[in-house]
């Protein structure tokens, strides 16, 4: 649950639960779901113990933090896109706080610096991290647009 609320903006969660009380009148200051927010978080704590092998998720974010594009280039990022043969679009979502727009920026200074073609956009949305799941015209524009370009 802790680890869902990082994939949704504040903004995001305002707008789709608020302080609406759950299948209830008044708050009960007890440990059932009093907001719908809660319910949901349950829910969706629930369903991914379902659907992920604790270990395995891990393993996954263990090799998440092993890597480090630069570090075999000298801690220098620009080197690691040296001689690239392909053009980059870099996409970020200004609430998405696990991949923000500043290390996304980074990313595009290092493309830059190696001469690297690249186009950068950053994307208004409410819905943090999961924005790019959902249905995001503006999204489907830049990926559309750099493809026929």
């Amino acid at each position: 649950m802790a680890a869902h609320i990082t994939y949704l903006s504040e903004e995001g969660l305002t707008e789709k639960f608020g302080r609406r009380l759950q299948n209830r009148d008044a708050v009960s200051f007890g440990f059932d779901a009093d907001f719908q927010v809660e319910s949901y978080l349950r829910h969706q704590g629930l369903s991914f113990v379902e659907r992920f092998d604790a270990n395995s998720y891990l393993y996954i974010t263990r090799a998440t933090d092993y890597f480090d594009l630069a570090q075999p280039h000298g801690g220098n990022l620009a080197r690691a896109f040296a001689g690239a043969q392909s053009r980059f679009c870099v996409i970020s979502f200004d609430t998405d706080w696990l991949y923000p727009t500043s290390e996304s920026r980074r990313i595009v200074k290092a493309l830059n610096a190696a001469g690297a073609p690249v186009s950068f956009v950053e994307l208004e949305s409410p819905f943090g991290h999961d924005a790019f799941l959902l249905d995001a015209p503006d999204m489907n524009r830049v990926i559309n647009g750099f493809l026929t370009a």
